[in-house]
């Protein structure tokens, strides 16, 4: 049992360290406060339980074995439930990368290992010398243990009750999420300022707040401070000169208007528009794959890029978003698509596009929306 002790002890310890070297590295920028809480939260339990683990099977006591078997069991259930989770995401992913060696081993051959690491540790625990060692078998062993431990296990429900009445009123929201405004400094940013956003918002609960998020295409800010319901948020890089930013506020399952900031100085030199935006279907469903966006894109001279911009979100407080390339079809027209595969009934999906010539003139269309709903 030493050995499974000092497993668990490294395992507890692991835990942790592992998640002080994620929050110094680069990552955690992408990730918003109230998710790191969570894992935070969950690595601090992690640890709690396999602390006690340890000390319970250094000392062969009953309750860690049944502690044991318990969290083996979870662990391989949600293993399971999270390899299938994850295969199922990867599914429209190319044959190509999906045969290459590094695919393989991290897709396949690492949970498997995890899982069989799992099963040999629960079988372990089953052999019969080892249920000896914590007592399990023995007449009347639950009996006298609850007798001889009647204090202990009197503290032990008393200390879980506490706990968990802790965790029910700091978790549980106090109301509807709701933005109640939002604000930006300065209002007209010049080269060269870091531009930070306030929004208020209401709602969330006393231990987690609320999972609120700055968004902007291919970026995720996090909550930079928070004063009561006031959150703010600071975009990762200064503000550059003709440009131009549009962005929406997340909080749990509300989004927040579309803002910009800036205006993209547009001269007449070069007549470059973008006009006859097209989307098709115009109503998407969740039974629609993708759908396809398309324009016409003019200019005296040769134009440098139409680039794709888009965000959505849906109604549990997910989401994502992406730049990418528009693909020339002749005849002035450019399109791309958004691939739909995964998203459920009420996500809201914001995109818009813009097109720079060789000359550095820039153009840039409304922001468009739509809701996906379930079929008719």
């Amino acid at each position: 049992m030493t050995v499974l002790a000092i497993l668990a002890f490294i395992g507890a310890i692991a835990g942790i360290a592992y998640l002080i070297t994620f929050i110094s590295s680069d990552w955690p920028i992408q990730l918003t406060q109230y998710f790191m809480r969570i894992m935070w939260i969950k690595a601090i339990i992690m640890a709690i339980l396999l602390l006690s683990l340890a000390y319970g099977f250094f000392k062969g006591l009953l309750w860690s074995w049944f502690l044991g078997v318990i969290m083996l069991t979870i662990g391989i259930i949600l293993h399971v439930h999270g390899t299938l989770t994850f295969l199922g995401t990867l599914s429209s992913y190319p044959d190509q990368l999906k045969n290459s060696m590094p695919y393989i081993i991290a897709v396949y051959i690492i949970p498997f290992l995890i899982l069989v690491i799992y099963g040999l540790i629960l079988f372990y625990l089953t052999k019969p010398h080892v249920k000896t060692y914590f007592g399990i078998g023995q007449p009347s062993d639950i009996t006298s243990t609850v007798k001889e431990s009647k204090r202990t296990l009197v503290f032990i429900a008393a200390v879980l009750v506490i706990i968990a009445g802790i965790c029910i009123w700091g978790f549980t929201p106090s109301g509807d999420i709701d933005i109640i405004s939002v604000s930006q400094k300065p209002e007209n940013p010049q080269p060269g300022d870091t531009i930070t956003v306030i929004a208020e918002i209401s709602g969330g609960s006393p231990f987690l707040g609320v999972s609120a998020s700055l968004r902007y295409p291919g970026i995720i800010d996090g909550v930079t401070s928070k004063d009561d319901n006031k959150y703010s948020f600071t975009f990762l890089y200064p503000f550059k000169d003709s440009t131009e930013k549009w962005y929406v506020i997340s909080a749990g399952d509300k989004t927040s208007e579309v803002f910009e900031i800036g205006r993209v100085e547009k001269s007449n030199i070069t007549s470059l528009s973008i006009t006859e935006v097209i989307q098709t279907p115009g109503k998407p469903t969740t039974a629609t794959s993708s759908v396809e966006i398309s324009a016409k894109v003019t200019s005296n001279v040769t134009i440098s890029k139409v680039t794709f911009e888009d965000m959505h979100f849906t109604e549990g407080g997910g989401g994502g978003s992406g730049s990418s390339s528009m693909r020339s079809r002749g005849n002035d027209t450019y399109e791309d698509i958004i691939r739909l595969d995964y998203y459920e009934s009420g996500t809201r999906v914001f995109y818009r596009i813009k097109a720079v010539d060789e000359s550095g003139n820039t153009a840039v269309t409304p922001v468009y929306t739509f809701t996906l709903t379930d079929p008719v």
